[in-house]
């Protein structure tokens, strides 16, 4: 009895050394499954998401959610881009690793940082709005009312609404979208019915749209308001700083990660370290996919094309 008992230790014993080895190699026990992050251009030319726990994470702890390179839409370059152009209102992607104290998140597309220069924008030039991510297994627009939204706040160059880099919780978003001569609710939005809407404009243009992990309801209030175009912070409260890692080109910084840089297409890569140590202190236990499915979490997209493609069309 004693022998079988000291066996069943060891076995136990080995049993845990191996999975504290394999997280130290980045597969960690998640304690974001089942949260949404979502991001869109100001303009809303481009939308994409990525549901943590929708594909299995790599060897080095990333996983990756990928966006079509055919839906970014711009009155410059139409679907895609013009010949020997690279269109800067594409995103490819979205990627995250979690460790058990901190999140990196990695945004790949053509975008700058500092955004594009847009002659008819507020502010001469039209970016990345802000980053979203919820934990709460309910759509956006519930998880905003009941307090449980978070948002990154990553790009000086935006109009949000706050100013200091950094994470926010209880985040109460806005639209850009018509000072930044995009996809409005006047212009039919993400998915609204008519010609000019997001959707419309990229299919007709020969593009294919996408969400990445998410789909189009996410972005429209799950179906209720096809035009729901909220796209960067108007207000929150302040958590924590954030880490850049690379702000364009691909660091050896982000490479040592494990970060696998051939995933996207896109020529510009945005990464950011954040700890997670405040966003769990008072925030409800992540969903499993299951749950979300239950509650209606529609994993949604949306992008919105400029008015100056009006006159092309």
């Amino acid at each position: 009895m004693k022998t079988q008992s000291l066996f069943n230790l060891l076995k136990i014993g080995i049993t845990t050394f191996g999975i504290f080895f394999v997280a130290g190699q980045g597969a960690y026990a998640s304690d974001l499954k089942g949260t949404a992050f979502s991001i869109s251009l100001e303009c809303l030319n481009d939308t994409t998401g990525l549901f943590m726990g929708q594909t299995p994470t790599d060897t080095s702890g990333w996983q990756y959610a990928l966006d079509s390179n055919t839906d970014g839409m711009n009155g410059n370059y139409w679907v895609g881009a013009a010949p020997g152009k690279v269109n800067p209102y594409d995103i490819s992607g979205m990627a995250i690793k979690e460790t058990a104290t901190s999140v990196i998140v990695a945004i790949n597309g053509n975008m700058k940082l500092t955004g594009e220069a847009e002659a008819g924008a507020s502010g001469g030039q039209i970016g990345y709005g802000d980053l979203f991510f919820n934990m709460a297994g309910k759509t956006f627009e519930d998880a905003m009312s009941s307090g449980d939204l978070f948002g990154i706040h990553f790009s000086s160059v935006n109009a949000s609404g706050v100013q200091q880099l950094g994470v926010y919780s209880g985040v109460q978003a806005k639209t850009v979208a018509d000072s930044k001569e995009g996809y409005s609710v006047g212009y039919g939005g993400l998915t609204g019915d008519g010609w000019i809407s997001y959707e419309t404009q990229v299919k007709q243009g020969g593009g294919v749209v996408g969400y990445g992990d998410l789909t189009s309801s996410y972005f429209t209030n799950n179906g209720k308001d096809k035009t729901f175009n909220l796209n960067v912070i108007n207000s929150g409260n302040y958590l924590n700083e954030i880490s850049f890692i690379a702000k364009g080109d691909v660091t050896q910084q982000l490479l040592t990660t494990g970060y696998d840089a051939n995933k996207f297409n896109g020529t510009q890569t945005i990464a950011f370290e954040f700890k997670k140590s405040t966003i769990l202190k008072s925030t409800p236990e992540p969903a499993s996919l299951a749950g979300l499915g239950i509650v209606g979490l529609a994993l949604a997209g949306s992008k919105r094309r400029k008015r100056s493609i009006v006159a092309i069309g």
